[in-house]
């Protein structure tokens, strides 16, 4: 049995491993248990998703009351992330009723620095202070990482190898967040934290977790947990979807700066484009679970709007022509239709009430747990609406490709009252940080947790709504610019 803390660890992995997704429902009891099962089988196809050239990109085009809410929306999430720190390194909590640090929080910790600079909430000077600490911390330490790919959870005040972490795992997508995470700082503040930023990328051995197939390993891990430096092993299960935590992890691993530790990019249009429509929609690419975070993650640095669908004739890969962009839309749009088609089952469902993606939340007992659904059409088959419980953040995050009905999700679920009193959200001014993590009308419950790698990207996704921020600064590296070339992606005219 697993413990209920290790769902967290193995978030990002349950995406893709069906087996695992066997195994975190153990804890909570069955699938079956968790779920509203669908076994009908999903008719997916390999067509092309490119944008048509009657289509225009979504404007981003927010009232002043619009603004005034994603003001407070994104204050609640970067003082998350400025406060739920460790000392005397102040790495990000993983989740606030944790006493470790994730390094995919962390990775949303860097990038939230510019943000805060640029908001007046923090100074120039105190961003580069915390980045700096934050990096060194790491950096200077031996046994948090391996083959330069950083443990997923260290020491919430040193940074290093900790016991007290529900697991030992030199996860490569963790890794991933944690460097997309930092590259804007580096582009923003230069100097030190850029030479640090460029340490870690240059001290990252992809080479080393490349498999048989050629595909990126989920990490490896060391027999024995008490340390790193034993014998251990690479995990069996490798990336080989085409969704966001893929496009990360080959993104930097196509584009390292040492050419022996690239991996091919035939690699990165090789993994499964499978394409499926709901009723008479529009067709996109399916992810394992269908889960929005699968869709948006990579999207909170990567910009994908900016560029052509991808060919992958030009590496002789015979896989549909892909916009990225266009591609989360369609995807978004549809996850809120299956949230509103399932309104009559679940009280938390609506039109301006929706978005499922991996939160803190409740059994139906009343018990705390972590829920992970699954949304058709998706590769696992199935539904799992996690009983009704809608994550805040799962719309907030996707207001790049929905613009208008993400801002009617969130004014909505602001204005959300029980008894009188906001369900879900915790004013920023009595020490709460805005948005609950989920919230379930059926239950009368909302989570009062609050999770770094939930809060980092509504906050980020916001801010490029609103500026394009993060996209600019992630973009400017060299490593982005490197991952274009060699990825052979075209400008959009």
């Amino acid at each position: 049995m697993i413990r209920q803390s290790v769902l967290l660890t193995i978030r990002p992995i349950l995406a893709f491993a069906p087996i695992l997704l066997g195994v975190a429902a153990s804890d909570v009891g069955t699938a079956q248990t968790l779920a509203t099962v669908n076994r009908k089988q999903v008719a997916s196809t390999e067509e092309d998703v490119i944008l048509s050239d009657s289509q225009v990109r979504p404007r981003y085009d927010f009232t002043p009351s619009d603004q005034l809410l994603l003001d407070e929306i994104q204050r609640g999430c970067f003082e998350y992330l400025w406060r739920e720190v460790g000392s005397p390194v102040p790495l990000a909590k993983d989740r606030r009723k944790t006493r470790v640090s994730s390094i995919a929080a962390v990775g949303f910790q860097l990038s939230a620095l510019p943000i805060g600079v640029q908001r007046g909430w923090i100074t120039r000077d105190q961003g580069v202070a915390r980045a700096t600490e934050v990096l060194r911390g790491l950096l200077e330490r031996a046994d948090n990482k391996k083959f330069g790919v950083y443990l997923h959870f260290v020491d919430l005040n040193t940074g290093g190898h900790t016991t007290a972490a529900p697991e030992v795992f030199a996860g490569t997508v963790d890794h991933a967040l944690l460097v997309c995470g930092a590259i804007p700082a580096a582009s923003f503040f230069g100097g030190e934290v850029a030479e640090l930023v460029d340490r870690m990328i240059l001290e990252t051995k992809w080479s080393k977790y490349v498999n048989s197939r050629g595909h990126v390993s989920f990490g490896w891990r060391p027999e024995d947990k008490a340390t790193i430096d034993g014998p251990g092993a690479f995990s069996p299960w490798d990336w080989w979807i085409a969704s966001a935590e893929e496009q990360l992890v080959y993104f930097l691993a196509c584009s390292a700066p040492d050419p022996p530790e690239r991996v091919p990019p035939e690699i990165y249009y090789q993994l499964a484009r499978a394409t499926a429509r709901h009723n008479d929609g529009p067709p996109f690419v399916l992810t394992w679970n269908g889960a929005l975070f699968t869709y948006f993650f990579s999207q909170c640095w990567i910009d994908y709007r900016s560029f052509d669908a991808d060919d992958p004739t030009q590496f002789s890969v015979t896989t549909p022509r892909v916009d990225w962009f266009e591609n989360s839309r369609r995807a978004t749009l549809t996850h809120r239709q299956r949230c509103i088609e399932a309104a009559n089952e679940f009280k938390s469902f609506a039109a301006d009430r929706w978005g499922l993606s991996p939160c803190t939340g409740f059994k139906p007992s009343g018990q705390p747990t972590y829920l992970v659904p699954d949304v058709m059409p998706n590769r696992s088959e199935r539904d799992n609406f996690c009983f009704g419980t809608v994550a805040p953040y799962a719309a907030g995050s996707t207001i790049v490709f929905t613009p208008e009905e993400s801002m009617q999700a969130l004014r909505a679920m602001r204005e959300l009252t029980v008894a009188g009193k906001p369900f879900a959200w915790q004013p920023i001014e009595e020490g709460g940080y805005g948005f609950v993590d989920s919230f379930n009308l059926d239950q009368g419950l909302a989570s009062d947790d609050h999770v770094g790698i939930d809060v980092g990207p509504m906050l980020l996704a916001i801010e490029n709504a609103r500026t394009g921020l993060i996209w600019k600064l992630f973009m400017q590296h060299a490593t982005s610019r490197r991952a274009v070339k060699t990825l052979k992606w075209q400008s959009r005219n």
